[in-house]
């Protein structure tokens, strides 16, 4: 079985990538909430034992967390503070597709920590959804990439001169 690697040196995230208009209109039009969620530092229990991940059960979803979702959570809590990955180089080392990683990510329980899914961007670097929602929680997102030390230009993109630097894909 071949390893896909993404680097920065090496990979098609860091191509001349438009702008959309649209994510642009969408990030205008997202309404802030009065109180921003920027909480980083809260803990969730996580189970690391196959028998505790067969008994786990979401309280997001009422159901039992997948075994794709456990290996993309477990990827997911690699990227380390101050970085970011992307759906697409998630999904490449699953051998997946971005939207299942990102599917997965929207029902995470375990965020902020040990699972940090709003380190997770779409390969556009915008500043895409969080928790399942594109309208207002998308401010929780971005105050927490702020909070680590990630900055998004006025439009909800990810400033071009963080996205090469700041880009991690050195999973295990």
């Amino acid at each position: 079985m071949t390893k896909v690697v993404s680097t920065p040196a090496h990979s098609r995230h860091f191509g001349a990538k438009p702008r959309s208009a649209a994510r642009s209109r969408l990030y205008a039009r997202a309404v802030v909430p009065r109180d921003i969620d920027d909480d980083i530092d809260t803990t969730h229990a996580y189970p690391e034992t196959a028998e505790a991940r067969k008994t786990y059960v979401s309280p997001k979803t009422d159901r039992p967390v997948t075994e794709f979702q456990y290996r993309v959570y477990d990827v997911c809590r690699q990227v380390p503070s101050g970085r970011y990955s992307t759906y697409k180089a998630i999904a490449e080392h699953l051998r997946s597709g971005p939207r299942a990683v990102g599917n997965a990510l929207g029902k995470n329980p375990f965020c902020p920590q040990p699972i940090p899914c709003h380190r997770i961007l779409p390969s556009d670097c915008y500043i895409g959804g969080f928790s399942g929602d594109t309208k207002s929680k998308i401010f929780f997102k971005k105050a927490k990439l702020e909070k680590e030390g990630l900055q998004f230009d006025d439009k909800g993109f990810l400033v071009d001169s963080l996205q090469q630097p700041r880009f991690f894909a050195d999973f295990k």
